[in-house]
């Protein structure tokens, strides 16, 4: 098993050196894509003993301050109810694990080259999905077909289908089903924060899956 050290590195003063380069988006992409790569070595042997737990909720407490943004406050929150009690148990640990898994965009029967996208931003529980003058903002690799495919699957039930970043006219993010690993640094892992950040303000906007805003096609 592998041995993860935390250490902040600091300057020929010793004093604490900031983790990433300035500049808030460059930040944000080197933090998440440490995440991803802690994540995908984690789950790589398919569990995550009590060391990689408490080293993954070490490591998040640690970024998630300087990182005020999804998500870290999505896996901050669910690290601070499942350390509450001071313990990860086993069906705790398996969370993680499915939370990690979401991360990485990681799932046993993904095709090869592809990745199922993550879970963690979709509304809980999905909102119904009405097409009438709604704005729909697409993102990530669809099963359904290209962008151009579902967009016009949108536009042609009443909707306005848009394939760019999510404003506070926004009504729908829709999440294709595959994305590469790659997403939290893509244009797509872009619109996705986006969504959040509106979501979070109060904008009114709803992050669905494909799956979901298929189900709602007549």
């Amino acid at each position: 098993m592998k041995t993860y050290q935390l250490k902040r590195p600091t300057d020929i003063n010793g004093k604490p050196l900031p983790f990433f380069k300035s500049g808030r988006a460059n930040e944000q992409d080197k933090a998440v894509d440490q995440l991803t790569g802690i994540c995908a070595g984690i789950i790589s042997d398919g569990v995550v003993n009590q060391k990689e737990a408490d080293f993954f909720a070490d490591w998040v407490k640690l970024h998630a301050p300087l990182q005020p943004a999804w998500p870290f406050s999505d896996i901050l929150g669910r690290l601070d109810r499942i350390f509450a009690d001071g313990v990860c148990d086993e069906e705790e640990r398996e969370e993680l694990r499915q939370v990690m898994s979401a991360l990485c965009g990681a799932k046993d029967e993904a095709a090869a080259g592809e990745s199922y996208s993550t879970t963690l931003p979709l509304d809980t529980p999905p909102p119904a999905v009405t097409f009438s003058g709604k704005r729909f903002h697409v993102t990530g690799q669809f099963a359904f077909g290209s962008r151009s495919k579902v967009l016009k699957a949108i536009e042609r039930q009443g909707g306005i289908g848009l394939d760019a970043t999510p404003n506070r006219e926004t009504n729908y993010l829709v999440i294709g089903i595959f994305a590469s690993q790659k997403w939290a640094t893509a244009s797509f892992g872009r619109k996705i924060q986006r969504a959040v950040e509106l979501r979070e303000s109060g904008s009114g906007i709803a992050i669905i899956g494909e799956e979901h805003w298929k189900s709602f096609l007549s």
